[in-house]
């Protein structure tokens, strides 16, 4: 059997970078050195800002229709139940085609749907059918975006940028995070729920505005063969890679784990806003910022230390951490109590989960990124309508604070299968690195050797 070469190999720059800075402040910002990435990152923080304030004010309006818990959690599943189906596909195509054009045309759908949801919020005429039907829309656009999205940073910047780029990636989204939500918050109880959605559809025109204005001539190129196999053996050969390499294996199913049972504030946080602490769409859009400010801070962390950090250290103690607050939330009667801990919250589960993802890139050789990458949106938004449905059943039957510590106690059993399977695992480096695989090799063969 040919042994199969793996080393980097030189591949044209999106741009020159110039001098890399390396300490103080320019320490977290070297993917910005990078105009395509930039700008990408400044249209992506826009869009995102609208996103956020429509994941504050949907549940609001289930609430405000009548919905019950279970009703909740539906609309979170079928949010992302496309993902459990078609993600691997969306990773195949981010494989084989212009991920750029791919990106404006999902965020064109995704703005049409938000613009419905406004439309029918804002005349008085919607129903909870109809955001059921949005919902499964809006999922179906998530299944392609998302691993597109995904695998396009990899073009976007040089390979000793990715880790940088993806720290940066999820700063933007937590920033967002904190500035949507509380956005929304004051946005319900001045003008209602429905300009949320209106004000989502305006904000995509920000990452389409961005994606056009990329130049696409300085976007790394990616080697892709003359001839693609079939979607069936592409997607086994991802999933294949996937199983044999066990920095990618085990943090999808510690990921998997905590997105069913422990993941589910989009479900659970409104009704523990208002039932635990009794506090209205103002406390509602405080809480959900104050994670995202904690988020923000655990992204920023990552962001500036992307050289030296403990790569099982921060996937294990974060998780663990992660999982010790939210079964502690689940006794907190008070929004005084709260707050400290929905910001920790925010701050260990992204120190958990950026660090799986940078585990994850630093594991695969870009001509599987797509697939690969594909498979983390599947874990990560495909368990969530499970997740979702069980977290609104068991909010129904016995409350939302039971099913906050009964979902953290649940994904604590996960977390110790995984932290055992991945005891003596050498944990790839922080850098990302470009292997290259022969045509004749396999993929999984290499990552059997490797493992």
């Amino acid at each position: 059997m040919t042994i199969p070469r793996l080393f980097p190999r030189a591949s044209r720059r999106p741009e020159r970078a110039g001098s890399s800075p390396r300490s103080g402040l320019g320490r977290g910002f070297t993917a910005m050195r990078h105009r395509n990435y930039r700008i990408y990152w400044f249209g992506q923080i826009g869009s995102l800002v609208g996103a956020w304030m429509q994941s504050v004010a949907q549940p609001w309006l289930v609430l405000e229709l009548g919905g019950s818990p279970l009703q909740l959690g539906t609309v979170l599943a079928l949010m992302f139940a496309p993902s459990m189906v078609l993600a691997p596909i969306g990773g195949v195509l981010a494989d084989r085609v212009d991920k750029r054009r791919v990106l404006m045309i999902v965020n064109a759908v995704a703005m049409l749907q938000a613009a419905l949801l406004f439309g029918l919020a804002g005349t008085g005429l919607v129903e909870i059918w109809h955001i059921y039907l949005l919902a499964l829309l809006a999922g179906f656009v998530n299944a392609i975006e998302m691993p597109v999205r995904q695998a396009f940073a990899a073009e976007l910047v040089p390979a000793e940028d990715l880790t940088n780029a993806i720290a940066l990636n999820s700063t933007s989204f937590n920033l967002s995070r904190v500035i949507g939500p509380a956005i929304a918050g004051v946005t319900i109880a001045v003008f209602g729920v429905a300009i949320n959605f209106g004000i989502n559809a305006v904000s995509y025109l920000s990452v389409l505005v961005g994606l056009w204005m990329l130049d696409g001539g300085s976007l790394r190129q990616i080697d892709r063969p003359d001839r693609f196999p079939s979607i069936r053996a592409s997607l086994v050969e991802g999933v294949r890679y996937a199983i044999a390499t066990p920095t990618v294996l085990w943090p999808l199913v510690l990921l998997g784990g905590m997105a069913t049972f422990a993941m589910n504030f989009q479900t659970l946080l409104p009704l523990f806003t208002r039932d635990a602490l009794g506090l209205d769409s103002g406390g509602y859009g405080a809480l959900f910022a104050a994670m995202g400010a904690g988020s923000l801070i655990g992204s920023l962390i990552l962001a500036f230390t992307t050289s030296q950090r403990p790569m099982l250290g921060l996937i294990l103690g974060g998780g663990a951490a992660f999982l010790a607050l939210e079964i502690a939330l689940g006794f907190a009667g008070t929004p005084m109590a709260a707050f400290p801990l929905v910001f920790g919250i925010g701050l260990a589960s992204m120190l958990m989960v950026n660090t799986i993802n940078v585990t994850i890139q630093n594991s695969v050789p870009d001509v599987l990124r797509g697939r690969v990458m594909s498979l983390y949106v599947t874990v990560f938004a495909g368990t969530a309508p499970i997740g979702g449905l069980l977290a609104g059943a068991l909010a129904e039957s016995f409350g939302a604070a039971f099913a906050f510590s009964l979902g953290g106690a649940l994904a604590v059993a996960v977390l110790a299968v995984v932290a055992w399977q991945l005891r003596s695992v050498r944990m790839p480096r922080n850098a990302i690195s470009t292997p290259v695989i022969e045509p004749a090799e396999r993929p999984w063969e290499i990552a059997g050797r490797a493992a």
